[in-house]
């Protein structure tokens, strides 16, 4: 019995000298950080919080282990169109914007990640939606704007425009207020921009009236998208209605 006894004290010992190792590793801490910039407008594009991702891949790590595939991660993009991660280990990385509501760019390689780095994304979307408008009548409520494609040639066909409705600042196709009586109202059209807008680059849309409640503060935008990928949306800006 004394030797089970100090047999399993030794085991014990030895769990915990093994437990005070230390851990050589660096943790990572290089930043990664940018803008997503509208070529047309020059400022950022505008989206949904985290609705689509920047991929990347560690070349640094493929090449220190000879044979083996890097697997792409993802940074999130916030809805202002800015990225940024402090968690990555330093390296040289591949970097591309991937399934976002614009035409397909290229992928970024070479980017050197060292203790803060900045790399931007110029980026052409599919539509641009300005002139929004949120009008207020008792309790009914109607969105409009205008839709804009920069570039039609070969436009994936537009899918639909939608009005989202939100209680909070945060509004888009991640955050709303998801009910029927709301998403009936979108316009479902699924045809070559030619059919749909006809010769002209732009087309107004109005929608509506959605049905509020008295002493609600609702904040409202409008998105379009077509029919590509996953189908992100072109936003307006968020604007904030208060039902008296």
């Amino acid at each position: 019995m004394k030797n089970i006894l100090h047999l399993l004290t030794v085991v014990l010992l030895l769990s915990f000298y093994g437990c005070q190792k230390i851990d050589n590793w660096e943790e990572p801490g290089a930043r990664i950080y940018g803008n997503i910039i509208d070529k047309y407008t020059g400022t950022n594009l505008l989206m949904d919080q985290n609705d689509w991702q920047i991929r990347i891949i560690d070349r640094t790590w493929e090449q220190n282990n000879p044979g083996a595939v890097a697997q792409f991660q993802s940074l999130a993009v916030m809805r202002d169109g800015v990225y940024n991660n402090s968690k990555l280990f330093p390296g040289t990385y591949d970097m591309l914007p991937y399934d976002g509501p614009f035409w397909p760019v290229d992928t970024v390689k070479g980017v050197i990640l060292e203790k803060k780095t900045q790399q931007d994304f110029m980026v052409t979307p599919y539509l641009q939606l300005s002139n929004f408008k949120a009008t207020l009548n008792g309790t009914n409520l109607t969105l409009e704007c205008n839709v804009k494609a920069p570039v039609v040639s070969s436009l994936p066909n537009i899918y639909e425009v939608k009005g989202f409705l939100s209680l909070t600042t945060f509004c888009g196709n991640s955050n709303y207020i998801n009910i029927a009586e709301y998403n009936n109202l979108r316009k479902s059209i699924n045809k070559p921009w030619a059919d749909e807008v006809g010769a002209t680059d732009n087309k107004n849309y109005s929608l509506g009236p959605f049905p509020v409640k008295s002493g609600y503060t609702y904040y409202v935008r409008m998105g379009a998208n077509v029919n590509a990928l996953s189908r992100r949306y072109n936003y307006t800006e968020i604007l904030k209605v208060v039902v008296p």
